[in-house]
C-alpha cells in the first residue's frame, strides 16, 4: 500500500499520530510511505520510524523544487506544501501506480484495504465531497471547472498515478494556476476541481471524509447529521478538516478522543 504525504514540520507530531493509527488498523499491510516535504530531513524520518515501530514500513523522503511554483498563492493555513500532491505522478518513482493520500490531520479507525483497491474508471482521483447544491455549482463556475465537476476535499485522495503520468499536463496546471489564482479560497481544491473536475469519482464522505460538523450528539432521526454510534460502527477515515484540531486547548468535537487514543499509543 503506497502511502502519500506533503507537509511541513509543524505537523509532524500529527503525522506520527496517522501512521500508528494506520498500523494498528491495518496490521499486514506493507506500506510504502513517500512524504514531499521542504523542511523534513533524515532526523524526522528516523524520529517517525522510532515512535510509530512498524516493521513493514518504508519511508522515501523526497524534495519538491518550489522554484516551479513561485507566485503561487499562500496563507498561514494554506502553504506551499498543499500543492506538492498535484505534482505527486512527477517526482514519484515509476514502479508506484496509484497512491493514497492523506493529510496529516487525519486518523484511520477501520481498514483502508477496500479504499486503496477501487476501480478508478478511468478517472484521475477517488475521494469525497463535502459540497452538494448550490455550492457545488457556484465553485464549478467560480473556478471554470467543467459541468458537473465535483467540489472534492483533497485531504483524502486515492491518485491514479499510472494515468496521471501518462496523460497530466504540468504546464496547463502552472497555466491555470497564474490565470486564476486571485480567485482561490481553498487552493488546492480549486485546481483540482478547476482543471480534474470531470476525472473524479466519488465515494462516500460519512465514511472516508467524516469531520466533526457532520456529526451530532447521539440523537434519532437526524436529517442533516450523523450520530456518533454511526460514524463509530461505519467511519474508515476521520479528518479534523478547518480550524477545530482535537490537539488545541480550544476543541470543540466529538470525534477527538480517536485522535487522542492514538496520540496515547
Amino acid at each position: 500500500m503506497n502511502l502519500l504525504f506533503t507537509l511541513n514540520k509543524n505537523y509532524l507530531p500529527q503525522l506520527i499520530v496517522l501512521l500508528k493509527s494506520i498500523k494498528i488498523n491495518n496490521p499486514n499491510e506493507k506500506l510504502d510511505v513517500y512524504i514531499i516535504a521542504k523542511d523534513l530531513n533524515e532526523e524526522n524520518v528516523y524520529e517517525i520510524y522510532e515512535k510509530v515501530k512498524n516493521e513493514n514500513m518504508q519511508i522515501t523522503l523526497l524534495h519538491f523544487d518550489e522554484s516551479l511554483l513561485v507566485g503561487s498563492p499562500t496563507s498561514k493555513r494554506y502553504p506551499l506544501e498543499i500543492y506538492y500532491r498535484l505534482f505527486a505522478a512527477q517526482v514519484l518513482p515509476k514502479e508506484v501506480e496509484r497512491i493514497l493520500y492523506l493529510d496529516p490531520d487525519i486518523v484511520v479507525i477501520k481498514s483502508l484495504s477496500e479504499l486503496y483497491n477501487m476501480d478508478f474508471e478511468d478517472n484521475y482521483f477517488i475521494g469525497a465531497t463535502h459540497v452538494r447544491g448550490f455550492l457545488r455549482k457556484f465553485n464549478e463556475i467560480r473556478v471554470c471547472a467543467p459541468k458537473n465537476s465535483p467540489y472534492i476535499n483533497t485531504g483524502v485522495i486515492l491518485m491514479n498515478i499510472q494515468k496521471l503520468r501518462e496523460e497530466q499536463d504540468i504546464n496547463a496546471v502552472y497555466a491555470y494556476i497564474d490565470k486564476h489564482k486571485y480567485k482561490f479560497t481553498l487552493p488546492d481544491q480549486d485546481v483540482l476541481c478547476g482543471l480534474y473536475g470531470h476525472k473524479v469519482k466519488l465515494v462516500d464522505k460519512f465514511k472516508y471524509n467524516l469531520s466533526d460538523r457532520m456529526v451530532t450528539e447521539r440523537k434519532k432521526n437526524t436529517k442533516s447529521k450523523i450520530n456518533i454510534d454511526y460514524a463509530k460502527k461505519h467511519a474508515v477515515i476521520i479528518h479534523y478538516c478547518g480550524r477545530n484540531k482535537p490537539w488545541k486547548e480550544n476543541y470543540s468535537g466529538l470525534l477527538g478522543e480517536y485522535y487522542h487514543y492514538y496520540e496515547q499509543i
